[in-house]
């Protein structure tokens, strides 16, 4: 038992910490449209209303500007200071199950470290809690670094071409990347250096979260291999070798070869418009510059922005690549999903974009939910045959989607349906995956009419895990509508 006063002392260092989070307890989050276009960006930093209409948002990679009528400004709480609220609360009650549904609260919004620091807190208070003993465990195996494998890395530079290319290692992953010197402004790390600590966090978090629901997965025994690319040219090279048949994609995992493949950039259609907006803006900047022309310091102002701008998409884009990509791998290696035999289209990447940290240039957590995702299950909502429930799991979607143009869709419905399942339903969930590796071989479609067998079979399969598939409609259907956004969230706790 703890005395009164080590009690009292605990909870003055909790206010103490609490009293600090409230002189930068709020956040801004900036929607900044390009003039002229449809372009919409979301940017966190904290804003400063200037004279002239104009606005200046301080983002950690540097300051930007912006004319006050291109932009809407929501002021919502920090991550930390919620967190500071909910951990003292926690504090006060001396209750290991409470200091544990704050850790995974930090878990699930990006507060990595504050998650496991929160474990090992809560082990003073009681170590012989039966969940956190696990927790405790399973954090020794994270903590372990894997012996490097010879065998792993030979496979991996044949199969990318890479004799000469350099390898760095972290605790769980081996990559194999180009020579890269320079660091980062804001972080001082390689991008080679902040690709591996982005993995590493997609790894802790991804048993963390399954062990937060019960399960506790098994951390493989070898390193993972990743390459990264610095040309987008070396990249496709290797896609087109590999007959892929990919169009617009930054990263993809092959589940045979046990091996994700990067490069280092965006490839959206906003990141390209702003990449040719930047390059125009900065031949003007440059010659403003030169002639030292009246009224020059805006478009200099407005250059640099944009490529700020640029340089803020491009992390968002290959933390958001990499962070799904991870998964893919990660399912693989933890026997989730079978890396051979059948392949659901839906059920992978509807994990993996649950655990997709969003477009904000930095590790979002697990779970997320932007205005893109929601949006996207919400187009298909009103159709009675794409937005239903048997649509989806016939794994249809993807190819039906795919040939009215855009796959982005079906990527919508995979992941919203995982989000309920995931947090409703999760144990059938797991029955279901479970129940998907008994077949490997006669699921796989060669033609049409194995195609329609096949999709018979998984809503088959998917009805024995989850029964009435008629209610769990309707339960999806309410909870998809009380789903708010990451930020409305925040917004509710101001309330």
């Amino acid at each position: 038992m703890f005395s009164n006063h080590f009690l009292a002392r605990c909870n003055f260092i909790v206010w103490i910490f609490c009293f600090f989070l409230v002189s930068s307890a709020r956040a801004d989050y900036t929607i900044y449209t390009l003039p002229k276009t449809s372009l919409s960006l979301l940017v966190e930093g904290n804003v400063t209303y200037n004279p002239g209409g104009t606005i200046s948002v301080r983002h950690p990679r540097g300051s930007l500007y912006f004319n006050a009528a291109d932009v809407k400004v929501m002021k919502v709480p920090t991550r930390e200071s919620v967190y500071g609220r909910k951990l003292a609360e926690a504090t006060g009650k001396n209750s290991v199950d409470a200091l544990l549904e704050v850790s995974k609260w930090a878990l699930h919004n990006g507060m990595l470290k504050e998650s496991k620091s929160l474990l090992s807190q809560a082990w003073k208070v009681d170590p012989n809690h039966a969940q956190l003993r696990k927790l405790a465990g399973l954090m020794q195996y994270l903590n372990r670094s894997v012996p490097d494998n010879s065998e792993i890395e030979s496979k991996a530079r044949e199969l990318c071409g890479g004799k000469t290319m350099e390898k760095t290692r972290s605790k769980h992953f081996l990559l194999l990347h180009d020579k890269v010197t320079e660091k980062d402004e804001t972080t001082r790390k390689t991008r080679t250096e902040m690709r591996l600590e982005l993995l590493e966090t997609v790894y802790e978090s991804y048993f963390l979260t399954f062990a937060f629901e019960g399960l506790f997965l098994k951390p493989p025994s070898d390193p993972m291999p990743v390459v990264l690319f610095s040309n987008h040219a070396d990249f496709m090279q290797l896609e087109r070798r590999l007959e892929m048949q990919l169009r617009q994609v930054a990263g993809f995992y092959l589940p045979k070869e046990n091996i994700s493949i990067f490069y280092d950039s965006g490839t959206t259609p906003e990141f390209k418009q702003l990449e040719r907006l930047n390059q125009e803006l900065t031949v003007i900047k440059n010659e403003m510059k030169r002639t030292r022309v009246q009224g020059g310091g805006e478009i200099i102002r407005l250059a640099n922005t944009i490529e700020l701008l640029v340089d803020i998409q491009r992390e968002s884009e290959d933390i958001q690549t990499v962070s799904h990509e991870a998964v893919h791998q990660l399912a693989g290696n933890t026997d989730l999903f079978p890396r051979e035999g059948v392949f659901v289209r839906w059920v992978h990447e509807g994990l993996a974009s649950f655990f997709e940290s969003s477009k904000l240039a930095r590790w979002s957590g697990v779970g997320v939910v932007d205005e893109q995702r929601i949006g996207y299950y919400r187009l298909l909502e009103p159709d009675p045959i794409r937005g239903g429930i048997e649509f989806i799991v016939s794994d249809l979607g993807f190819a039906i989607e795919g040939m009215l143009g855009t796959q982005l869709p079906a990527y919508g419905q995979a992941w919203s349906l995982t989000h309920f399942l995931f947090n409703e339903r999760f144990d059938q969930l797991i029955k279901f995956y479970r129940e998907l590796q008994k077949y490997p071989e006669e699921m796989k479609a060669t033609d049409d009419e194995s195609f329609r067998a096949r999709a018979i079979k998984l809503v088959e399969i998917f009805d024995a895990s989850f029964g009435d598939r008629t209610q769990l409609e309707l339960e999806w259907r309410r909870y998809m509508r009380t789903l708010k956004t990451d930020t409305d969230e925040l917004l509710e706790e101001m309330k």
